[in-house]
């Protein structure tokens, strides 16, 4: 991981060197987990998931309906709980975990807290903010904005689209369903 420098709001990253598919997390339960073993679906939804978010209620409802709708047409959603947002995520996994599991039912895979934005991005959302639409130039990033920001990825792990807090998972069907008759 290179060092970041920051300026006026666009972060300065090191481009990844790595694909999608070859970054390494801790899942919410704390064991290593390679995103390799989600290769082969058509298409993923990156989420800086929240428990603690104005937000939090329509989008995970809506997450787990696309989930329950696409999974087995190979749709995979991956939730990266941010440690960022004006300290919202100041729960731990453990708290996480137990809040979308009997609230929302979701059943798609979670990681730990990563930082999105600052000095200490995690390596996978350095890649998904570089290859995405929040990208400035080759080396310089806008700032992941709030939680349930979505990065929709192809089949092979590029990001087709970055999708703002606002935009409900629903309105996302399209290009879904789009990468998954591809």
């Amino acid at each position: 991981m290179g060092a970041l420098f920051f300026k006026k709001g666009v972060d300065k990253l090191q481009p990844p060197t790595k694909s999608f598919f070859e970054f390494e997390l801790n899942n919410i339960d704390g064991q290593k987990t390679q995103l390799s073993q989600f290769k082969g679906k058509k298409a993923y939804i990156c989420v800086n998931v929240a428990c603690s978010c104005g937000l939090t209620s329509s989008n995970y409802s809506e997450l787990v309906e696309l989930y329950k709708t696409y999974n087995a047409q190979g749709l995979e959603i991956l939730g990266f709980p941010c440690n960022q947002f004006m300290g919202q995520e100041s729960k731990p996994e453990p708290e996480i975990k137990e809040f979308v599991l009997s609230k929302y039912g979701v059943s798609f895979p979670l990681f730990q807290k990563i930082e999105v934005n600052g000095q200490n991005t995690h390596e996978v959302y350095r890649y998904l903010r570089l290859n995405s639409s929040l990208k400035v130039s080759s080396n310089e990033a806008k700032e992941v904005p709030w939680n349930f920001g979505k990065f929709l990825l192809n089949s092979q792990g590029q990001v087709v689209r970055f999708y703002n807090p606002d935009v409900k998972p629903k309105e996302m069907k399209q290009e879904i369903e789009k990468l998954l008759n591809q």
